[in-house]
């Protein structure tokens, strides 16, 4: 019987130490983000090889994306109605399946979807569920570094899916990237004895509210494939139904009290509008890499590496930079990075790789930053047996912002736009087409960091009003009570 521990963790039985499960978890945590990652810069070798528009084909990313958002806050639930070590034999085998259905129907994008939704439903779960099993079973002085593996863990994912990807595509054929996610199967023995078993309780999901959260990401998607106008129709009746389920329906995904007061769903609209732009931008690197510079996947995944490099270094030292900068301070110097970033070879689009590299790292160590003081500015005043939840929500929001980015900026890329042209030095159509897609991304960005400082300024002013005396986006430490309190798309 799992018992509490004095510190406030969880042991998951009697003389068993549960660090002990930790390696097998966390390596099938990072397993999950590489080949989650991985075939999201795969996506114009599969495009090539079956001669689809970048919009079709991103379908097989975005989708991806909405199944773990919505997977992280359903196995968030059903980890308190089954076994953890269940669940991640349930994982292993969804992951399994899927890639063997990808892999044999990899002559077909409908068969190559159906194996790509079959395979995330199984990395979303192995993805959640690490964090959970640290913030249930681990002491609280513990969690504080195991939880900090995951934040490193999805800069290194990031480069790590690129470059493997990228050379199995460029070297084998990417087809063969199907057949990487079966060494799962290797962990399942760490599972079985490591894992231990625990006692579970009754768990609620609300399915109605995860329903609608599906139909509008997904019909946004499809809209932005062929601006199909009547797609709009079930993304706005699903707007309409879940407000009203927030606020009268039972057990809502979200409480509603969290909407009473400015502070959280503005720093929402905040995370929404900026976390659209963090994988559009690595969903078009391989598409402009090579009709740019004539570079294949494995070479623009090197590109990719100093940045991220210094992303997983930003966010090993987010600590630290912590003490010289607060929070308002360094959300904002992360999205000016941000738009620095995509300005920059937006102007210099045909200038060299180098531009690039130099626009990744400002890039990645910009999202490194900005999402711990993000995060604690939005659940400052959310009470601490409620800010799971809330922590589920917001990071629900990012995993639904990021597959939507993909869809617009393959969009953007079908419809290759040229009235920026004059804002950049390209000499070619191509170069002017990127420089138009890059300068759209950075004005979206750029509404990010207004969106920010108005919010802050309101929000100040409301406390001067009520007298406070604290800055609404400086950081409150909270107690790490919650089952899903730091995975995200950070």
């Amino acid at each position: 019987m799992s018992t509490p521990t004095p510190a406030g963790g969880v042991e998951a039985g009697r003389g068993v130490d549960p660090k002990r499960a930790v390696p097998v978890i966390l390596f099938l945590f990072v397993f999950s983000l590489i080949i989650d990652n991985g075939f999201k810069f795969v996506s114009k070798s599969i495009g090539d090889d079956l001669g689809l528009s970048a919009s079709t084909v991103s379908l097989q990313a975005t989708l991806a994306g909405v199944i773990i958002g919505i997977g992280a806050v359903v196995y968030a639930t059903l980890a308190d109605t089954f076994s953890i070590r269940k669940l991640l034999i349930a994982a292993v085998a969804m992951i399994c399946v899927g890639s063997l259905v990808g892999y044999v129907f990899r002559t077909s994008f409908e068969g190559i979807l159906a194996g790509r939704i079959i395979q995330t439903c199984g990395l979303a779960a192995a993805e959640t569920l690490y964090v959970i099993y640290v913030t249930k079973y681990l002491r609280r002085e513990d969690q504080k570094t195991y939880l900090g593996f995951s934040t490193a863990a999805f800069q290194l994912s990031l480069l790590l899916g690129a470059v493997a990807s990228g050379f199995i595509a460029t070297y084998v054929h990417w087809t063969v990237f199907f057949l990487v996610p079966l060494l799962c199967v290797f962990a399942l023995p760490g599972v079985l004895r490591k894992v231990p078993r625990h006692e579970v309780t009754a768990g609620h999901v609300d399915v109605l509210g995860l329903f609608l959260i599906a139909v509008f990401a997904t019909c946004v998607m499809l809209f932005l494939q062929n601006f199909v106008w009547w797609w709009l129709l079930p993304v706005t009746a699903a707007m309409v139904v879940f407000v009203l389920h927030i606020r009268y329906g039972r057990r809502a995904i979200v409480d509603r009290s969290f909407f009473a007061e400015p502070r959280y769903p503005s720093m929402l609209a905040v995370v929404f509008v900026l976390y659209s732009a963090q994988l559009a931008y690595m969903f078009m690197f391989p598409f402009l890499m090579a009709d740019l510079y004539g570079l294949d996947a494995g070479a623009a995944s090197l590109l990719l590496a100093p940045g991220y490099l210094c992303a997983v270094l930003v966010g090993i030292l987010s600590g630290r930079i912590a003490r010289y900068l607060d929070s308002k301070r360094a959300i904002t110097l992360a999205i000016c990075m941000m738009i620095l970033a995509l300005a920059g070879p937006a102007v210099l689009v045909e200038a060299g790789t180098w531009v690039f590299v130099v626009s990744v790292t400002l890039f990645a160590s910009g999202f490194a930053l900005i999402y711990a003081p993000l995060v604690s500015t939005a659940i400052r005043d959310i009470a601490p047996e409620k800010s799971g939840v809330a922590i589920g929500f917001y990071n629900l929001t990012i995993n639904i912002a990021i597959p939507l980015g993909i869809a617009y900026v393959a969009m953007l890329i079908d419809l290759s736009p040229r009235f920026l042209s004059w804002l950049s030095l390209a000499a070619t159509e191509q170069g002017e087409q990127y420089a138009n897609v890059l300068w759209i991304i950075a004005v979206i960005t750029t509404l990010g960091l207004v969106v920010y400082r108005v919010s802050i300024a309101a929000l100040e002013r409301q406390d001067a009003r009520l007298g406070r005396t604290d800055d609404p986006a400086e950081v409150t430490q909270r107690p790490s009570n919650t089952s899903v309190s730091d995975h995200t798309r950070r």
